[in-house]
């Protein structure tokens, strides 16, 4: 799904303007009832909050960045900012909740007075119908342009949501029940901020270590490219992301031998014209001749696939393709294996596909080329 640059930038804005204003109003709320009660977890949620409003401008700042058109020293454009600002949210949250454990610990081995009216109370449930607000209205924006950073900014609302009852509890127990959990309550609050921050943190690294394409926009792809009469099939697809719009991607097509040059290169720059048009993404396309009429390589390739889809279904074998040689012929093609398959399960698989070609093909030599694919798997 291709998404409006500008609509893009005006959802990060409005988000990071909004985040601004209500997290300051909140923390200004809380500290008064944190100062007036004397609770730690009061204290926490609106330092948090602060945290927050902090963490609004770095999304703010991010999205204006990242609509930046590329330049000479970023021909790529700048879309991974908003990665990068994630990651200053995750981490930003990370430090708050090793604090709070710190300052939570200190208030159970040393607990200060407390106590909570009614008034506080309802200013604190006040605060828990922001958080809910913000976090379906952050999740709706995240869900419109496809961002991350939103979605992290929406899952910490989220559980500000949960803090905000922790925190209610706590005084409750204490103001009227005489029961001290105010230390425990913050110490909860700090896993949950842990948990949030380590989640995401883990999440952001993986897209800029970089990340399978998903298996739907891979369709997509392939099925533009094989719209093409000219085009018989597609292997190698790998797609490299620069954030947000910003997909470069290769492809092998394979072609009839017999199709003439300049035939199958207009086919491919119709095919990349498509895909841009179409989906936004960058194509650059490798050609692929494949012998058509050759009954003895068909045989082969037909039986090598047929064999996979019984034993190894998320393997796949392509680019079949004979050099003659004398006395003996030799057939290459590529074996494309799922990640995580154990070296003696790969080569008991290739030992069983050499046996099955060379009932086929007794006077073959065999290479066989192992490669590992980019499209995450369902």
């Amino acid at each position: 799904m291709q998404i409006d640059s500008n609509k893009r930038e005006a959802y990060g804005r409005r988000s990071g303007i909004i985040g601004i204003v209500l997290n300051f109003c909140l923390f200004a709320m809380k500290l008064v009832v944190g100062i007036f009660t004397g609770s730690v977890a009061v204290m926490a949620d609106a330092v948090n909050n602060l945290s927050d409003a902090a963490n609004s401008v770095v999304t703010l700042i991010a999205f204006k960045v990242a609509d930046k058109p590329a330049d000479k020293e970023h021909p790529f454009g700048h879309g991974r900012i908003e990665d990068i600002a994630g990651l200053i949210i995750a981490i930003s949250i990370l430090l708050l909740g090793a604090e709070f454990i710190r300052s939570s610990v200190t208030n159970i081995i040393s607990p200060p007075e407390m106590d909570a009216s009614i008034s506080a109370i309802s200013f604190l449930a006040v605060g828990f119908f922001v958080k809910l607000w913000m976090y379906f209205y952050n999740r709706r924006l995240a869900r419109a342009i496809d961002s991350d950073v939103l979605m992290v900014v929406a899952k910490d609302s989220r559980n500000d949501c949960f803090i905000n009852i922790a925190t209610i509890v706590s005084l409750i127990a204490i103001s009227y029940f005489d029961i001290y959990i105010d230390g425990y309550m913050g110490i909860l609050i700090s896993l949950v901020l842990l948990h949030t921050g380590f989640t995401a943190t883990r999440g952001i690294f993986t897209n800029i270590i970089g990340k399978p394409i998903d298996k739907k926009t891979a369709d997509a792809i392939i099925d533009i490219v094989m719209s093409n009469k000219e085009i018989i099939g597609t292997h190698d697809l790998v797609v490299h992301n620069y954030g947000p719009r910003r997909n470069v991607a290769t492809i092998h097509a394979e072609v009839p031998a017999s199709l003439s040059i300049i035939d199958a290169h207009a086919a491919i720059d119709a095919a990349e014209a498509a895909v841009q048009k179409l989906l936004g993404i960058a194509l650059t396309i490798h050609l692929d001749p494949i012998e058509t009429e050759n009954e003895l390589l068909n045989s082969i390739k037909n039986a090598v696939q047929n064999f996979l889809a019984k034993q190894c279904p998320k393997a796949d074998a392509h680019e079949f393709r004979f050099v003659e040689g004398i006395p003996r012929h030799l057939l290459i093609f590529e074996l494309e294996l799922p990640h995580g398959i154990l070296r003696s399960d790969s080569d008991s698989l290739v030992d069983d596909i050499k046996e099955l070609i060379t009932e086929i093909c007794a006077d073959c030599e065999i290479k066989i080329n192992l490669e590992f694919g980019y499209v995450a798997k369902e």
